[in-house]
C-alpha cells in the first residue's frame, strides 16, 4: 500500500468514526442526563431521610413558640432582673451552639435567652420577606409570647446589629443596652456587596441533593464546614459537634437565609433613616483581624461611636470575626460589668 492509499484509508476511517459518534452522541448525552437525574433523586432522598432522622435525634433544647402561624425556637436559662438576649449572625446554623461559650457562663448570673430567627436552628423557614421591621416584630412577639420580660440587654453578632438597633429604635423602653460582637455598622452594610442569588442557590442545590452531606463524611470537609475561621469552636464541647453538623446540613443556604442576605442593604438603609440611639449604653468588640482584612471595616467600626453618646469600643487584636470564640472570658466580663451597672441605676 502506497502513501496515497494509506491517507485515503485513514480519511475514510476517520469519517466513519465521525459518523458513528454523531449517531451515538444523543444516546451518550441521554445516558449522562439520566445518571445525573437518578443521582439527584437518590441524593435528595438521602438528604430528606437523614434530616428526618436527625430531627428525632436532636429535638429542640428550648421552647417552640408560635409566631405568625410558624414555629420559632427560644432557649432560656438562668435567673436575674436583667434578660440578656443573644442574637446570631447571618448563616449561623445553630445559635445555641454558636453562643455556647457565652450563655453557659452568663446564665450563672442573669437570665439568658438565645433565639433562632426563621430559617435558623430549630425554627421554621418562612416565605415572608426578610424586611428588618418584620424580623424585629417577630423577635418582639417571640420574647413576649415566651414570657421573657425586659429590660433586655442585647448581645448581637455580625448582621444581628441591624435587628437589635432596630428593636431599640422601635421599643426603646424595653432595651437597657446593646453589646455588639464584631457586628457591622449599618452604614457599612448599606453598601456591602452581597453574594448573588444564583451563587447562593448553587450552594443550596449542593445541600438539597445530598452532595454536602456525602462530603461531610470526610473529616477535613467536616472541619471546613464547621469552622468558618481558625480558632472557631475551641470552647464548644465535642458532644455538640454532631448537633452543629446536623443543623448545618439542615439550614445551610435555605430560602429564608438567602432572602435575609438579599435584604441586607435595604434593611441597613431603614435602620440608618430611623436615627441614632441617644445615650443608650453601647459596647462593641472589634476583630483586629477583620480590621486588616476587610476594606472599610476599621473606619466603620470607629464610627459606631456616633450611634450613642454612651459608647465604648474594645479591639481584640488577635481575634477573628467570631470574637466570642476567641475571647469569651473578656466578653463575659464586660457584659457582666454592664449588667451590674444597669441594675444599679
Amino acid at each position: 500500500m502506497n502513501e496515497q492509499q494509506m491517507k485515503v484509508g485513514l480519511s475514510m476511517a476517520s469519517e466513519q468514526k465521525s459518523k458513528l459518534f454523531k449517531k451515538r452522541w444523543p444516546k451518550v448525552v441521554l445516558i449522562i442526563v439520566l445518571v445525573l437525574v437518578v443521582s439527584g433523586i437518590a441524593g435528595s432522598n438521602y438528604q430528606d431521610r437523614s434530616k428526618q432522622a436527625e430531627a428525632t435525634r436532636y429535638p429542640p433544647l428550648g421552647t417552640m413558640v408560635e409566631v405568625e402561624e410558624k414555629q420559632m425556637h427560644v432557649y432560656a436559662q438562668g435567673e436575674g432582673d436583667m434578660t440578656i438576649v443573644l442574637a446570631s449572625g447571618h448563616g449561623t446554623e445553630n445559635p445555641y451552639v454558636d453562643f455556647y461559650p457565652l450563655h453557659e457562663k452568663l446564665s450563672e448570673q442573669a437570665r439568658v435567652v438565645v433565639y433562632d430567627r426563621f430559617g435558623y436552628g430549630w425554627s421554621d423557614q418562612t416565605s415572608v420577606p426578610r424586611d428588618i421591621d418584620i424580623i424585629t416584630q417577630e423577635l418582639h412577639t417571640l420574647l413576649h409570647e415566651s414570657g421573657e420580660k425586659g429590660p433586655y440587654l442585647f448581645v448581637a453578632h455580625s448582621i444581628a446589629s441591624l435587628e437589635t438597633i432596630r428593636f431599640a429604635q422601635i421599643h426603646p423602653e424595653e432595651v437597657a443596652g446593646i453589646v455588639l460582637l464584631d457586628a457591622g455598622n449599618p452604614t457599612f452594610y448599606e453598601t456591602y456587596e452581597t453574594p448573588s442569588k444564583a451563587a447562593q442557590k448553587i450552594m443550596q442545590t449542593l445541600k438539597n441533593t445530598g452532595v454536602l452531606r456525602m462530603l461531610s463524611h470526610i473529616d477535613s470537609v467536616t472541619d471546613t464546614l464547621l469552622q468558618p475561621e481558625e480558632g472557631y469552636g475551641q470552647h464548644i464541647p465535642e458532644s455538640l459537634k454532631k448537633l452543629q453538623l446536623a443543623m448545618f446540613l439542615k439550614n445551610f443556604s435555605n430560602d429564608t437565609v438567602i432572602d435575609e442576605m438579599l435584604h441586607l442593604q435595604s434593611n441597613a438603609k431603614k435602620v440608618i433613616e430611623a436615627g441614632h440611639l441617644g445615650d443608650l449604653p453601647l459596647i462593641w468588640f472589634t476583630s483586629g483581624i477583620n480590621q486588616q482584612a476587610i476594606q472599610g471595616w476599621s473606619e466603620s467600626q470607629e464610627a459606631l461611636a456616633e450611634w450613642s453618646t454612651n459608647s465604648k469600643q474594645i479591639i481584640l487584636d488577635s481575634a477573628g470575626h467570631y470574637v466570642h470564640h476567641h475571647e469569651p472570658g473578656l466578653i463575659i466580663e464586660e457584659i457582666s460589668n454592664l449588667t451590674k451597672a444597669l441594675l444599679q441605676k
